[in-house]
């Protein structure tokens, strides 16, 4: 009997087993139209004798609900939530009041802290790009939140009205400048996002007098990675890695 790991982001749901201490590849989907028979038809093998249900949940009370739905219709346990704490899995959480860090963040520097020796920048990218630095011996260093890719451009094509219309057909390239203005937009998205990683890569260095490795998480990081001019090592489970440290922490 293994575990249940699940993370719902605030646009997808991502789950896998844990297996004999291994995490198994992750599934992923959409939840905005979830209901409690969605998760079942989609999540329920997954959970049919599972000891333990963890959840990370940053979607809000809907996910939850649809989560704890699921799971009593199919008969199986009750889905366990995971907060953020003052410390957990070596790490030693930056805020004075730690519940307010989120969940998903905090799951991954614990992932992060679990796979790499040394300090690590945790960069995900999501509906939101968040940037957190965690030092060598688990002390995280703090954060940094600014909209993700999708939310940059649709703050343009929304709060503007010339640019929204010169945006209306377009492409996109890998050069640094676009010949038209979609493609400017989502270009300059994506460089001003990479310099700001860039830049907090920088700036550990300065605090810790060491290089942190780079790790890249969430659904947008690939189009984010191309970008970049820094080593770095995609991990598209690191919340799932974070929660699977806490679940083999509850075994012991």
């Amino acid at each position: 009997m293994g575990d249940l790991l699940i993370d719902i982001g605030n646009t997808r749901i991502k789950w896998a087993r844990l297996e004999q201490g291994t995490l198994q590849p992750q599934s992923a989907s959409p939840h905005a139209d979830w209901t409690a028979q969605t998760f079942i038809d989609r999540v329920g093998p997954a959970s049919v004798d599972a000891k333990r249900v963890l959840v990370s949940n940053v979607a809000g009370s809907r996910m939850a609900q649809v989560i704890c739905a699921g799971l009593a219709q199919a008969g199986h346990v009750e889905p366990e939530f995971v907060t953020s704490t003052a410390t957990a899995g070596g790490v030693r959480n930056a805020y004075s009041q730690p519940a307010q860090l989120g969940v998903d963040r905090w799951l991954a520097m614990i992932g992060a802290h679990a796979l790499e020796r040394g300090p690590v920048c945790v960069v995900s990218v999501g509906t939101a790009l968040t940037i957190d630095g965690v030092d060598g011996n688990g002390r995280h260093l703090g954060g940094v939140i600014v909209p993700g890719l999708d939310l940059m451009v649709s703050s343009l094509l929304q709060n503007t009205s010339d640019i929204a219309h010169r945006a209306e057909r377009g492409t996109t390239s890998d050069g640094f400048f676009a010949d038209n203005t979609l493609g400017a937009i989502q270009q300059g998205a994506e460089q001003a996002a990479a310099a700001l990683v860039e830049r907090a890569v920088t700036a550990m260095f300065q605090q810790l007098q060491e290089t942190p490795k780079l790790l890249l998480t969430g659904g947008a990081s690939a189009r984010l990675e191309k970008s970049l001019a820094l080593p770095r090592r995609p991990i598209p489970d690191l919340v799932l890695q974070g929660l699977a440290v806490l679940a083999l922490q509850l075994q012991r």
